[in-house]
């Protein structure tokens, strides 16, 4: 049994496909936004990732007449590693609305990144990665649609919709020259630019695509005018930036970069990325390996081929370096922050092996046929299902049960009840400390944001010295548990000695507690350590 289908039909299909797609992934990213927020005291709050929330702190520190500075106190730092994702929500940050409503603005604003995302892959693949009447999109468009773990990193607020939007329109622009499109290298450098601009470690992007037109001769000296603008767009947007971050921040590089590495042995730093890095493709392996293995052979003639996975590759190798994500060792995410937004590039791959198989198929039945049985569209279905079972772990994975709940939202995302706890706590503090004491936390987002505390960043994110100091314990190669990133640098002198706290939210890490705090003029009250004498103690608990 067998369908006649026209181009017009089958262009007709992909569309409604694609608006159904979006159409689904809108209403479960909705699901999501509202089962990330939480209701305290009859109010709903909505918060981001806690990286995100530092983020938003800076965006609203600076409506607010404070500069960029965490802080609200002392020398701005950089403890931010995403300039335009952060100069973005300055936009949530404006107007009147609630504190408690700006990070959904944020959530809603990568909701649209991660649709257009989809419409740009679809894209893609329909534009390049076609090998005859009977390809299709539909297997990029859905996993890249329903990955759950780029969605919930876009979801929670971080900058990973924005990478992936950038990242699939500087592949799209590529192949575009490639193709002799050369009115297209300054859009490609705008979108590089952009990309930097986002994380400075996406400079490895440009690094990469840069890299496969020149390998595949497409930068040609009849062009060089446009190379030359575009090369001239991205050094400015380095060069500002630099000057910009030097003149604010005083420094060279984001104060993240001295505090997740340096002062962290290097072959620790190194076993970490490796060991996280095995996990991931343990856990990931039915989908790598089938279109790693399918590709290779194919690299010779679809020379289009190498980007998408020299970009997975070169991104996969980053991840390794820094150690890997804060935030992969015991959770349900799959794929960590640095890896997570190039995963499309795969599905884009796979996509195109399916293609290729599907001309095969047309060929033997013979060239001059368009028919495509009824039959093949059902493989095509069940192998798309598959494909987006297998990405996610709902299948042939020891933690199915634990990623069905998560894709389905039936248990609330990861950290959100840590953000409820962490939002009491600070409730509670708010209840015994006036605004604008100095608090000292570990938890650097929320208590930042839904404070007017000035705030002292224990881990080192916000603060200069505790950011280029060793790990506050020794690490050892084989104990590489112990090390995570971003989490290992404190120094309880330091705090107590320059920016004594009026009170710390949280007193983690510090041995002998009690007995240290006492010998530093602290007594607990309700629950927290407080400094004696602080004017900021409400008079109700002096």
């Amino acid at each position: 049994m067998s369908e006649s289908i026209s181009p017009p039909e089958e262009r007709r299909h992909a569309r409604l496909l694609l608006a159904a797609t979006l159409a689904a992934l809108v209403l479960w990213g909705a699901w999501f936004i509202h089962r990330s927020s939480f209701v305290v005291d009859g109010e709903r709050y909505f918060a981001l990732f806690d990286d995100a929330m530092i983020s938003m702190t800076y965006a609203r520190n600076l409506v607010e007449g404070h500069g960029l500075n965490w802080a609200r106190e002392g020398e701005p730092v950089e403890g931010f590693t995403t300039p335009l994702w952060t100069f973005l929500m300055i936009g949530a940050n404006l107007g009147d609305l609630p504190l408690g409503v700006r990070p959904a603005l944020v959530q809603v604003l990568s909701l649209l990144l991660l649709a257009l995302h989809v419409v740009l892959v679809h894209r893609l693949v329909r534009k390049h990665f076609a090998s005859g009447p009977w390809s299709t999109a539909a297997p990029a468009t859905i996993l890249t649609a329903f990955y759950y773990p780029l969605n919930f990193w876009g979801l929670v607020g971080m900058e990973t919709a924005l990478q992936a939007v950038l990242t699939t329109s500087s592949v799209h622009l590529a192949f575009e020259i490639e193709r002799g499109e050369a009115r297209r290298v300054p859009a490609l450098f705008v979108v590089l630019s952009l990309a930097y601009l986002t994380r400075m470690d996406m400079a490895l992007l440009a690094a990469v695509v840069v890299g496969y037109l020149v390998a595949r001769g497409a930068v040609r000296r009849s062009d060089a005018r446009r190379w030359a603008v575009g090369v001239v767009v991205l050094g400015l947007a380095i060069a500002g930036y630099q000057t910009f971050r030097w003149f604010c921040f005083h420094d060279l590089l984001p104060n993240t970069y001295y505090l997740k590495l340096t002062g962290i042995p290097l072959e620790v730093r190194f076993l970490r990325g490796v060991t996280t890095y095995v996990a991931f493709a343990r856990e990931n392996a039915w989908l790598l390996l089938p279109v790693l293995l399918g590709a290779v052979p194919l690299l010779r003639r679809r020379a289009e081929l190498r980007l998408p996975l020299a970009l997975f590759a070169a991104h996969s190798v980053y991840s390794v370096f820094v150690g890997g994500d804060a935030w992969e060792m015991d959770n349900n995410v799959r794929a960590n922050r640095f890896v997570v937004f190039v995963m499309p590039q795969l599905f884009v791959v796979a996509n195109a092996l399916v293609n290729e198989v599907l001309d095969a198929a047309r060929r033997r039945r013979g060239e001059g046929r368009q028919r495509r049985p009824i039959g093949r569209s059902y493989l095509l279905l069940v192998a798309t299902v598959v494909l987006w079972l297998v990405a996610n772990g709902l299948w042939l994975s020891a933690k199915a049960d634990e990623n069905w709940r998560a894709c389905t939202v039936q248990d609330r995302p990861l950290l959100v009840t840590s953000h409820l706890v962490v939002f009491r706590e600070l409730r509670k503090l708010q209840e015994i400390i006036a605004p604008g004491a100095r608090v000292a936390t570990f938890w650097a987002g929320i208590p930042a944001y839904y404070s007017d505390y000035r705030i002292v960043d224990m881990f080192g994110y916000s603060d200069r010295a505790i950011a280029r100091r060793d790990a506050a314990r020794p690490l050892h190669p084989d104990d590489i548990a112990a090390y995570t990133p971003g989490h290992v640098k404190w120094d309880y002198g330091y705090v107590f000695t320059r920016r004594p706290p009026d009170a710390f939210l949280q007193a983690w890490h510090l041995p002998r507690t009690e007995r240290a705090m006492a010998a530093r003029g602290y007594r607990q009250v309700n629950g927290f350590w407080v400094r004696d004498g602080t004017p900021w103690l409400r008079p109700e608990f002096r």
